[in-house]
């Protein structure tokens, strides 16, 4: 037996693939699932067989059932529900038109263009109704479409997974019933719906009291009693509706976020690393126990299928879930062009085919390629489209207004506080006090790690037009600017930089095309601890038409220790203080200052060079909050 034909050899590689594959998508800027399909089907039996990964077949059942388990408690844990809760209704329908005429649509073109039998287009039909946030969450982070569309994409794409999944079961036990009827088909569906929302909720419930509790202390052995308890409830699910399981553990990750549990960042994070390990190894696997010879075969009617489902079942669907919500015809449209399949549809479809070549079904290889078809032609399709598309539709994202700040401390909550006049203002930070003091402030703020993308993630990045990066070290403010231009493609960074640092890292600054904050060095210490003691004063200067600051850029003026600009309002818009920005009349320039430095009628902004003239002072002196 060669080295390659051992089960851990082989799942070995197929591992250090899958890395592979997410480390060159991300440089091309391009979702990995199709590189990790084309990497199986290059490496398996049917292309160069390099891999033997037949000889994993007998495992995948098991790794299939387990990993599609978190999966979709990940996605639980991360559907905004609050969101959803916005665009429900849209979603709603979207959840119900969506599989209903992707099924008779679907299901009708494979039955007459393929030539399987009806109980086989049906199942086929439902199992391409599944989509996935693995395809379209990449998508949206490249395209930055508005935060609507972004909603209700995420919101469906996560939920689809278990409401396409338990239709796909239904579906089969039809296709596996020899006789089935309607009233057995209705109780069926109700049986597995009811089964798996109570267990989910209930066991989301208990899981929840287990972890606000500190019965268990240990943080690692937290997040494996999650893991654990998380297949235990998909097992405890089946036991009682065969199938039941995948429904039962996304409710189950949507209860513990509404429960307040301390360390759920930790979970998602923990949930989230495993999940992307689990979703890179299966999609190689599966692909590399692919027929191509069948692909080949039904390439072209795998194709024609997928035109119907694009141009008429999707856009169909979109049209009838907008009806009287308010969505533009522009975002009906582009709504209506986005459908991409992904690792739940091409997994629960590689179970169901071992399933049926157990019972004898001759064209169970030929449902497989036609799925698998589908997802490589949307996954291109799409990430290709999706980007001019939008520009054209004009459903780009607009709310470049909208602010996140990483690290700050209480400076953070102090300049998030001065630009929430006109702007949303979101927080990441390690201090839990500040976090704690945001949220009871109304703000959406979240304790973690920003070089951590996860807690990014959470956030939702991808949303927001800047980034400002106000943590202690320069180093990591450049780190944390890289993976918000990188990772999320955000327009404008923010960088506050240690005395020196500006030349040090001039050329890092350059090419993430960042800006430097406050346009003067940041002692990150000094000003959390004085905003702490409640040290400060908030001051402002307005800029009348003579003042000798017109037309000079911030890096050029004189600001005096012991007073920070938090932001200037130009015109009732608020600006982020940086290097770049120049002065006009009118200006109003927001200070913190420590009363103590500064003298009575010193100046506190002061232009380049010897001109000492005065800018008008306003009375609106106030302690620091």
């Amino acid at each position: 037996m060669g080295l390659t034909e051992y089960p851990t050899t082989i799942f070995v590689i197929a591992v250090l693939i899958a890395v592979a594959c997410q480390i060159a998508s991300s440089k091309m800027k391009f979702p990995p699932i199709f590189l990790w399909l084309l990497a199986g089907m290059a490496i398996g039996p049917y292309g160069f067989h390099i891999l033997h990964a037949e000889k994993v077949q007998p495992a995948l059942h098991t790794l299939i059932e387990l990993g599609l388990a978190v999966i979709l408690f990940e996605g639980g844990l991360n559907l905004n529900l609050k969101s959803l809760k916005e665009h429900g209704w849209v979603v709603g329908r979207l959840l119900i038109f969506g599989p209903l005429l992707t099924i008779i649509i679907g299901g009708t073109a494979a039955h007459f263009l393929a030539g399987i039998s009806w109980p086989l287009a049906l199942l086929f039909g439902s199992l391409v109704a599944v989509g996935g946030p693995t395809v379209i969450t990449p998508i949206i982070r490249q395209v930055r479409i508005d935060r609507e569309l972004s909603h209700i994409l995420t919101s469906e794409a996560m939920l689809v997974d278990a409401v396409g999944a338990i239709l796909a079961i239904v579906m089969l036990q039809l296709v596996l019933m020899p006789d089935p009827t309607a009233l057995i088909t209705v109780q069926a569906v109700v049986t597995k719906f009811s089964v798996g929302t109570a267990i989910g909720l209930t066991g989301g419930w208990l899981l929840s009291l287990i972890l606000k509790s500190n019965i268990v202390e240990d943080i690692e052995v937290r997040t494996v009693f999650t893991l654990a308890a998380v297949w235990g409830l998909f097992i405890l699910a089946d036991s009682i509706s065969s199938q039941t399981g995948l429904l039962a553990v996304l409710v189950a990750g949507a209860a513990i976020q509404k429960m307040d549990v301390p360390d759920i960042q930790r979970l998602r994070h923990f949930k989230g690393s495993l999940s992307i390990l689990l979703i890179s190894v299966l999609f190689v696997l599966l692909a590399a126990n692919l027929n191509l010879l069948v692909v080949k075969e039904h390439l072209w009617e795998g194709l024609i299928v997928f035109s119907i489902l694009a141009l008429v079942a999707r856009p169909l669907s979109a049209w009838l879930a907008a009806i009287k919500t308010g969505l533009s015809p522009s975002q009906t449209w582009f709504l209506g062009a986005m459908a991409p399949r992904g690792v739940v549809a091409a997994a629960i479809t590689s179970l169901f085919v071992l399933i049926l070549i157990e019972e004898k079904y001759k064209d169970a290889e030929v449902l497989l390629a036609l799925v698998y078809i589908i997802i490589i032609a949307s996954v291109f399709v799409y990430s290709f489209i999706a980007s001019p598309l939008a520009k054209w539709l004009g459903v780009t994202g607009r709310d470049e207004r909208s602010v996140l700040i990483v690290g700050g401390g209480q400076m953070g909550g102090e300049i998030g506080r001065v630009l929430a006049d006109n702007r949303e203002v979101r927080f990441l930070d390690l201090n839990v006090d500040v976090v704690n003091n945001l949220k009871r402030a109304n703000f959406q703020a979240v304790c973690g790690n920003a070089l951590d993308p996860i807690y990014m993630e959470i956030l939702h990045t991808e949303e927001v037009g800047a980034v400002l990066a106000m943590t202690g070290s320069s180093d990591h403010n450049l780190l944390i600017a890289n993976l918000a231009k990188n990772n999320f493609h955000v327009n404008e960074v923010y960088v506050a930089l240690q005395e020196g640092d500006e030349h040090k890292h001039a050329s890092m600054i350059k090419q993430l095309q960042a800006k430097r904050l406050f346009a003067k060095p940041y002692t990150f210490t000094y000003w959390h601890d004085q905003a702490q003691r409640k040290r400060l004063m908030h001051e402002t200067r307005i800029i009348e038409e003579d003042s000798p600051l017109i037309g000079h850029k911030m890096a050029g003026i004189r600001i005096p220790h012991g007073i920070q600009p938090l932001a200037v309002c130009r015109n009732n818009e608020m600006m982020i203080p940086h290097d770049e920005l120049r002065f006009q009349a009118g200006d109003e320039i927001s200070l913190l200052l420590r009363p103590e430095r500064v003298q009575e009628g010193q100046l506190l902004i002061l232009p380049p060079a010897s001109d000492n003239s005065m800018v008008t002072t306003q009375n609106t002196s106030k302690p620091g909050n």
